[in-house]
């Protein structure tokens, strides 16, 4: 376990709040260092998904190794745990084990343990520090980063939350080695995501991206480009009005599908593999993008192992319906994000609902 705090690989000033990402192998036995560095609590609540517990116990030794007070709650793996009633369960138990306002939040896993200790860290006490820990590619280059946290409603997804910048970002890509196929290739989806928002060199390294995870410096330096793009979009826009917006790419019909399956069928990267394929046809119909993006899209999220056709069982009225009411939408328009070419990213469009639906239906076998 480190004893010293690493220097981070990149700093974002978002808000009032300077955000330090630790990226390299080995930094989350440095996570005690970290939270140590600030001299502030001397509490910690540990929370980690129950698939990767031993990188919670890495994370809850270094802690105890710089002298702290360690708390260990275990969430169970999966979207269903994202809820108002776990959000109170750990609440609860922050509150058996003594954790004041100075004392920290750690979140150990993927974007669901990151959303719901992060809406924790929010609202207990009414903000208590956070640090980041994930361990899927996905939260790695999106979830873990920007400080929107928040649970599900049956209504929809996401619904209940914060913007709550963590104090620190640690990610070691050596936890991606232990994660099956189907995380890693979820995670990827956001990386193609960020390959068409910024085109570019980006956007042919990860249409060439081999087998995941793929070369360990390669990948280090992939998930640190795309953090920093992540990072330097919110940086402009902490609150989600205007330029974040371009990171929903493939959100509004992802999120539909995502909920029209029950959050069940579709873990989260998959459903936003077929909402790319969506955005990137109503593109297509609305703004004369090439045609030949989304087949080489389609090309690199099928031999990743994502779905780039839907399942016959989701009902695609249901996905409509769920997209009206996504949050992105204020009622009267859909505002998706649509591209005229890989970098060329406009938000706030609001495309013919006929296109919309012709897109969604064309994803069906």
């Amino acid at each position: 376990m480190s004893t010293v705090a690493p220097e981070p690989v990149l700093r974002a000033q978002i808000g009032v709040r300077t955000v330090p990402v630790h990226l390299g192998t080995g930094v989350i036995g440095a996570v005690g260092p970290v939270l140590a560095a600030a001299a502030q609590g001397d509490g910690v609540l540990v929370v980690v998904d129950d698939g990767v517990l031993p990188a919670g116990e890495q994370v809850a030794e270094s802690c105890r190794d710089a002298g702290m007070r360690v708390h260990v709650e275990a969430v169970p793996a999966g979207e269903a745990s994202k809820n108002l009633g776990e959000l109170e369960r750990l609440a609860r138990a922050a509150a058996r084990a003594g954790i004041r306002r100075r004392d920290a939040v750690v979140a150990v896993g993927g974007g669901v343990v990151g959303d719901l200790a992060g809406f924790l860290a929010a609202s207990y006490q009414r903000g208590v520090r956070l640090v980041q820990v994930p361990t899927t590619l996905l939260a790695m280059v999106d979830s873990a980063l920007g400080g929107k946290t928040g649970v599900d409603l049956p209504e929809g997804k996401n619904y209940v939350g914060a913007v709550y910048q963590p104090e620190a970002v640690v990610m070691d890509p050596v936890v991606l080695g232990t994660l099956p196929a189907r995380e890693l290739s979820c995670g990827f989806a956001e990386v193609v995501k960020y390959g068409l928002l910024m085109g570019g060199d980006l956007m042919e390294i990860v249409a060439a991206w081999p087998e995941l995870p793929g070369p360990d410096d390669a990948l280090a330096d992939l998930i640190r480009r795309c953090a920093q793009c992540k990072l330097e979009v919110v940086a402009e826009d902490e609150m989600d009005l205007g330029r974040r917006a371009i990171l929903n790419l493939g959100h509004t019909v992802g999120h539909g599908i995502e909920a029209a399956g029950g959050y069940d069928l579709y873990h989260h990267g998959e459903a936003i593999s077929l909402g790319l394929l969506a955005a990137l046809r109503v593109s297509e119909r609305e703004l004369g993008l090439d045609p030949t993006w989304r087949r080489r899209t389609a090309d690199t999220l099928g031999r990743h192992g994502l779905p780039v056709m839907l399942d016959p069982s989701v009902d695609v009225d249901q996905v409509i319906e769920i997209m009206g009411r996504d949050k992105k939408s204020d009622g009267r328009a859909l505002n998706m994000v649509l591209l005229r070419a890989p970098g060329d990213v406009l938000t706030h469009q609001d495309p013919d609902p006929a296109v919309v639906r012709a897109a969604v239906e064309e994803l069906v076998p």
